[in-house]
């Protein structure tokens, strides 16, 4: 072989060198490594060593299922649905990994231990991050003889919140009728105390004033059915006949029947009849006008 053909040849093999190099960059470009002695930030450099509960794992691929919570409403004789938003849904992930290493079955029993003990924990995500989560059903465990040392494992998580109970609190609404009742009865008990007061005060006047009113009354029934005033109110009659008869004890109903002019006995009689059944109208209602004061 000449020498010219042998640096030709080497010029050829330099030039494969470097086209396969070229591919391998693009490549690790495309995947975000930066290429083979590239520079600037990698994908790789942004992702997270798995971990659940502290134990690491290898992540081999997984999913993701978010949204809202919905309910579909359907109704008679209507085309369309009614979709009531009840807030976001949770967010459920699924993993499938793997552990490996000549420790692989210390891994794996270690796994096994932390996924059966109970509440929330910690999941380091290779994307998603750090999550608070739940693991859902079990964790499942794939070992092959053609695989040598690696576990295959999944699996499911849902985000979890912080346990939340019902508190007490006060009704506000119920402390504001509350604080009404309270102010009527305060408002009522006050207008009776100064109610109550000036009755007292008020029913002395008037018990007064019923007293009064009973001892007259009783004074003129008493005058008004004396069997004395008719023989005593022929005493008011003119001439010698009434002076015979003790025209000098002259009485109240005398009096007016003397101002009345009667002239006779008879006369004399109808009027005190009538003077008496006026009395008497007078007293009784009179009588029931005090008894409806109630007192």
């Amino acid at each position: 072989m000449s020498l010219d053909s042998a640096l030709g040849g080497l010029g050829s093999l330099t030039n494969e060198i470097q086209n396969r190099l070229g591919t391998v960059t693009r490549i690790g470009a495309d995947l975000g490594l930066g290429g083979v002695g590239g520079s600037g930030a990698m994908w790789m450099d942004q992702l997270r060593s798995a971990s659940y509960r502290g134990v690491p794992f290898g992540m081999l691929g997984g999913e993701g299922q978010f949204g809202r919570r919905n309910v579909v409403h359907e109704y008679p004789f209507r085309d369309t649905v009614w979709v009531e938003d009840l807030g976001r849904a949770a967010r459920r992930i699924n993993v499938t990994g793997f552990l490996v290493g000549d420790d692989c079955i210390a891994q794996r029993d270690r796994m096994i231990s932390v996924c059966e003990q109970d509440g929330d924990a910690i999941l380091i995500h290779p994307t998603y991050g750090e999550m608070t989560v739940s693991l859902l059903g079990s964790l499942t465990v794939t070992e092959r003889w053609d695989k040598g040392r690696m576990f295959e494992i999944g699996f499911v998580f849902i985000e979890s919140g912080q346990r939340e109970f019902p508190n007490a609190d006060s009704s506000t609404t119920d402390a504001v009728n509350a604080a009404a009742d309270g102010a009527d009865l305060a408002a009522a008990g006050d207008f009776t105390a100064r109610a109550v007061a000036a009755l007292k005060s008020g029913s002395a006047v008037v018990n007064q004033a019923v007293s009064t009113t009973q001892t007259w009354t009783r004074s003129a029934q008493r005058l008004a059915n004396d069997a004395t005033n008719l023989t005593n109110m022929v005493g008011s009659l003119g001439g010698n006949f009434g002076r015979i008869v003790g025209g000098s004890n002259v009485g109240g109903l005398t009096r007016a029947a003397s101002s009345r002019g009667a002239a006779t006995v008879t006369g004399l009689i109808a009027l005190g009849s009538v003077s008496r059944t006026n009395v008497s109208s007078a007293v009784s209602s009179l009588s029931s006008a005090v008894s409806g004061l109630g007192l």
